[in-house]
Order: structure tokens, then C-alpha cells, then sequence
């Protein structure tokens, strides 16, 4: 399954700004075993007036973006990231991309949401698909999400992101479950 992004318009600068500011302030508090492989420093994401990311490609200029874009999932880091970035874009330039992502058996957006809500303090973040809002009020899932981040005593982080890999499959699973039964 992969995840396909729609280019309707370019952001407005103000937008991009904020945008790239959004994601540099996201991946210096992503751990970083989290950040795209090979990438040290958040400037690296950025070339011009494009991202570029872990299988996605993002710019303000019209014409450097393919008017559709699958995404194709990588490793369960890589798109806790990419998942991270697309809620961002989808926020920070409203009217610039749909974003349409068969979540039946994918992770969905409850995580990559209340991580970016509380380590950016944006509570208006939304997702650009549905939420199951149980998980967006489980208070077991905001706790390790709130610790997952980078730090001088990181220690927890293994443990927090196999707890975030565990919620991602049993959420797609309830997902699954809840669409049989529908």
C-alpha cells in the first residue's frame, strides 16, 4: 500500500517558511534512530526551495512538483517520519496537497498526530485522514509518545519505539476489524 499526494497549488512562502521551520524543529527532537538514514543534519532535507525526504519530494515551486506522488512505505521509521512530514504539509500549506493513504493495513495518523501536537506544542494540528479517537484520547499512548524523543539520557528510546511499533500494528489491526464489521 502506499500513500498518494495530490499537488493542487503551491504553498504561499509565509506557508513554506513555516512548513520548514516545522520540520527542522521535528527532526532535531526526533531521536535519531527516527530521521532519515543518512541524513545528519535538518538542513539536508532542504535543497532550494525543495524537501526531500525518505521517499517523498516536496517544494514550493509549481513546477518541481510531479502533480501526484505515491509514497511507497519503507522501513517503520521512515514512515513514522514521512507520516510526520505529510501531517505538517497538510497543516502548514492548507490547499496545496490531498493526501489519500488506504489505511486499512498501514499505520495510521493517531501517532505521528500526538507526537507532533505535544513535542511542537500545536494542539490545532489535524491529520489528513481519519483518527480513531479512542487512541487520540489513550493516555498510554500519549505517554510514550510525549518520552519519545532525543535527549542527553535516551536510554528509553528503544523501548518507547517498540511500544509505538506495537500500538501502530494493534491500531491497523482494530482498523481492520472495525471495517469488517461496518
Amino acid at each position: 500500500m502506499s500513500t498518494t499526494v495530490y499537488f493542487d497549488a503551491p504553498p504561499s512562502q509565509d506557508a513554506w517558511i513555516d512548513f520548514t521551520l516545522a520540520v527542522t524543529e521535528m527532526f532535531w527532537l526526533l531521536p535519531a534512530s527516527a530521521r532519515p538514514a543518512g541524513i545528519d543534519a535538518a538542513g539536508q532535507l532542504f535543497a532550494g526551495c525543495a524537501f526531500a525526504g525518505a521517499g517523498i519530494r516536496l517544494s514550493s515551486w509549481p513546477a518541481d512538483n510531479l502533480p501526484v506522488q505515491e509514497i511507497v512505505p519503507g522501513n517503520e521509521a521512515s514512515d513514522f517520519f514521512n507520516r510526520l512530514v505529510l501531517i505538517l504539509i497538510h497543516n502548514l500549506c492548507p490547499g496545496c496537497v490531498r493526501i489519500e493513504r488506504e489505511l486499512s493495513s498501514q499505520s495510521g495518523w493517531e501517532q505521528p498526530l500526538l507526537w507532533l501536537r505535544h513535542h511542537l506544542q500545536r494542539p490545532a494540528l489535524s491529520a489528513p485522514g481519519d483518527v480513531d479517537a479512542a487512541a487520540m484520547g489513550d493516555s498510554s499512548i500519549r505517554l510514550h509518545l510525549e518520552r519519545y524523543r532525543d535527549s542527553l539520557c535516551n536510554a528509553e528510546i528503544p523501548y518507547h519505539w517498540r511500544v509505538i511499533t506495537w500500538m501502530d500494528e494493534v491500531l491497523s489491526q482494530r482498523r481492520k476489524l472495525t471495517q469488517r464489521v461496518a
